[in-house]
């Protein structure tokens, strides 16, 4: 396999940007194609049957771009589709946001409690507290469905009133069980960080899913002897199937500087 093959990440939308640039700080001589699929985003109010039809989809496409390691940055795909897109790589790796955020948590907390905000597909398949379980049998996991969260941040709502109500709806759960780290279950949600520390304890500990899976593929990379050698600036790419109003803003606060080379990709 070339060292030199870029990185393929995907995600239902914007937020798997906050796991490339979360690898492009880890990683800076790696290339990263980046797959978003805005055209059918929420993916956690839908099937599981559509949502692995649709992941399968963008984990071809992404494939034929020749990358040599799939990243999952979507936690609503990595809880109900993992397996379903390994079959598709066959011996390409794949890593994925859910198993990275969960051995983070369980390092972190100290009373053994730790609290899930994610989409309802992600809460109903149980994945976190699977992986969590896995890896702390005695811990116990609190977790909170945050339907509005992604449609509020895929409109750049991340301030609105709107997103601050429903943001004290949603942490209410922490008021009466023992949380003190809270594991950011969606790739969306760290840009609500800010709104989120201005509700809760300070003494609570985040756990943001593109730092610990960024974190995750570093070590793979490196101990499967796949790490390009290069020092050449990576010219990354994007990839979605279309581009909403306001989209070039929402990603850029995603990424954190100016977005270059998207492109649009029809997949059905």
């Amino acid at each position: 396999m070339q060292l030199s093959r870029p990185i393929g990440v995907f995600d239902s939308g914007v937020g798997g940007l906050t796991v490339v640039k979360s690898l492009m700080e880890r990683l800076p001589n790696e290339k990263i194609i980046y797959f978003g699929d805005t055209a059918r985003v929420p993916y956690g109010v839908k099937s599981v049957e559509a949502i692995r039809h649709f992941s399968a989809q963008i984990a071809e496409f992404l494939l034929k771009q020749k990358v040599k390691i799939l990243v999952i940055a979507c936690n609503t795909i990595a809880a109900v589709a993992t397996e379903h897109i390994k079959k598709i790589a066959k011996d390409l790796p794949v890593l994925n946001v859910i198993e990275s955020g969960a051995k983070a948590a369980t390092l972190y907390t100290q009373n053994h409690a730790i609290g899930v905000m994610a989409t309802q597909a992600t809460i109903k398949s149980g994945a976190y507290t699977q992986a969590i379980h896995k890896i702390q049998p005695n811990c116990r996991v609190y977790s909170q469905v945050c339907p509005l969260f992604v449609p509020l941040v895929e409109e750049g709502l991340l301030n609105h009133p709107a997103t601050l109500l429903m943001a004290k709806e949603y942490l209410e759960f922490i008021k009466t069980e023992p949380v003190d780290v809270l594991l950011l279950g969606c790739t969306h949600y760290p840009l609500l960080i800010p709104l989120l520390k201005q509700l809760t304890n300070e003494r609570l500990c985040w756990v943001d899913p593109a730092i610990t899976t960024a974190e995750e593929v570093a070590s793979l990379l490196k101990e499967s002897h796949l790490l390009n050698p290069s020092q050449a600036i990576p010219e990354h790419q994007f990839y979605v199937s279309d581009i909403p109003l306001k989209f070039q803003a929402i990603a850029e606060q995603f990424l954190g500087y100016r977005l270059q080379k998207l492109q649009l990709a029809r997949l059905d």
